[in-house]
């Protein structure tokens, strides 16, 4: 069920381009909550389409408050937040870009507070995991809660470049820390780049690739233009206006990215990753974590130093792979 405002084209950004929405090229996702219960329906659709969309996964009120913690937190650092505006407003000083909100992801002194923790981490992900897996499960320890900057956004990537040490059932819960619309930088997927045949090239090379094991110098992404996905691989760009407490759930191979956050507005989001308890995890963001030591996606384009060697880059790769 699409909310009813994205019943009206509007224009909004993706990466770089300008892009009506919804249209044949951004369509509206479809939610699966008309048949959350039926476990065989939901794997069958994330192999078919790579995600799947949840309305109201959350309490509303769970994620109200963790967003009210995350914009306090900020609030505390200085000069991010407009002052003309309350702090529950979320309202972004003038010039806010790149770099200037405060990192969070990892084993932060906001990620693992518990406001955050009882929506990312609560008994309403874990209930619906387990049953979606049909066993125990576990998520990383390292959460990648973020705020995205005015004109911030995502490049297109599948997940397994940063995250293929562990289990291949691994899955992605993307959950919106707040009522977020396309303007402010929601997630676009592009349907069925996980499993169509044209993208049997891109995912036995790009979607191969360990980004840190290869030495992979920059973001990680793909490309920051969603129509290189589909005019060289077809698949369609969707995408959905979001109510705090909905989620979007995909896996390693689904071909994503972000709008970008045209608004005045910090968006707020967290990632985090879910898989069988049974299944050996990715060492990297399990146990005793902070931050990555590597940097990659926006980390990496605020971060000059050296402390990574780096070998390659995603331009030579794709001339080798021919993509």
């Amino acid at each position: 069920m699409a909310y009813t405002r994205e019943n009206c084209q509007r224009i909004v950004k993706v990466g770089y381009r300008d892009v009506a929405f919804p249209s044949t090229q951004l369509q509206s996702m479809e939610d699966c909550n008309d048949y959350l219960h039926d476990m065989s329906a939901l794997r069958k659709d994330m192999n078919d389409k790579g995600y799947l969309l949840i309305r109201g996964l959350h309490d509303r009120d769970d994620v109200l408050t963790a967003r009210q913690a995350v914009l306090n937190y900020i609030h505390s650092l200085g000069d991010k937040l407009d002052k003309n505006h309350s702090v529950d407003e979320g309202v972004l000083r003038e010039g806010c870009g790149l770099g200037c909100l405060p990192v969070m992801e990892g084993h932060t002194e906001i990620s693992h507070t518990m406001p955050v923790l009882n929506v990312i981490a609560g008994e309403r992900p874990f209930k619906f995991f387990s049953q979606y897996f049909d066993e125990d499960v576990t998520t990383f320890d390292y959460k990648w809660l973020r705020a995205m900057h005015q004109s911030g956004f995502t490049g297109a990537h599948v997940d397994n470049v940063y995250m293929c040490r562990g289990s291949k059932d691994l899955l992605t819960m993307w959950t919106p820390i707040g009522d977020i619309t396309v303007e402010m930088g929601v997630l676009a997927v592009c349907e069925g780049s996980n499993n169509l045949p044209s993208f049997q090239r891109f995912q036995s090379t790009y979607g191969e690739m360990d980004a840190e094991l290869v030495g992979l110098k920059g973001t990680g992404w793909f490309t920051e233009d969603p129509f290189e996905i589909t005019e060289k691989f077809g698949g369609q760009w969707k995408t959905t206006d979001f109510k705090a407490g909905d989620v979007l759930i995909f896996n390693m191979r689904t071909v994503h990215m972000s709008t970008t956050n045209t608004t005045q507005f910090a968006r707020i989001s967290c990632d985090t990753r879910w898989q069988p308890s049974s299944q050996p995890a990715d060492p990297r963001f399990s146990g005793n974590v902070e931050t990555s030591k590597a940097k990659f996606g926006l980390l990496s384009k605020m971060d000059c130093s050296d402390n990574i060697q780096t070998f390659t880059t995603i331009e030579k790769l794709k001339e080798e792979w021919g993509l």
